[in-house]
């Protein structure tokens, strides 16, 4: 794949990458692969156009510049994992990861630790204060996850359509400025 490390992991066998369009092949295939979080959260198929769309996609009044998209590679450089989400939303120095998807062959031996514990470094690097994220009230295993890195309940939304599942949001955030201070 041939592509510059965005910041480093606490494990040899992976690295991050920032993905781009020419990744929408192998992207879509990890899509493909994490059909079971498609069917929990949105209650379908993954879309034939995830890939493409994660790529493009921006909410209404932001900017592309706003967004990072980091993929997660093995040492054979197939894309294990994806990170998606905004800086400075929904404030300044807050960022937002909107996904945190793995491989379900790399799921539980602690990647998804490890890569969030390198991602809240470098947001940290890059004067973010805080990192937040929602989590379906259903996916209670990611739940646990983000409550074990130390994110807490801020709240929890009505329940809204997403995709062709009503769900409750659990909204969660991490502070990080309080990491910084030096003893």
């Amino acid at each position: 794949m041939n592509v510059a490390q965005v910041f480093p992991i606490d494990d040899p066998d992976y690295s991050v990458c920032t993905l781009q369009p020419a990744q929408t092949e192998p992207l879509q295939k990890l899509f493909a692969q994490c059909a079971d979080f498609t069917w929990l959260v949105e209650g379908e198929e993954v879309n034939p156009n995830a890939a493409r769309e994660i790529l493009r996609s921006v909410p209404a009044g932001r900017l592309q510049r706003d967004k990072f998209l980091y993929g997660f590679l093995d040492r054979d450089e197939a894309i294990i994992g994806v990170l998606e989400g905004l800086r400075d939303y929904p404030d300044d120095a807050i960022w937002w990861v909107g996904l945190l998807l793995l491989a379900p062959e790399t799921r539980g031996h602690g990647v998804g630790r490890k890569i969030m514990e390198a991602f809240s470094e470098y947001v940290r690097l890059e004067k973010g204060t805080a990192i937040m994220l929602g989590v379906v009230d259903e996916n209670q295993a990611a739940y646990r996850f983000w409550r074990g890195l130390g994110f807490e309940l801020v709240r929890q939304t009505e329940p809204r359509l997403i995709g062709r599942k009503t769900q409750k949001v659990n909204v969660m955030r991490r502070e990080l400025i309080k990491e910084n201070l030096v003893p």
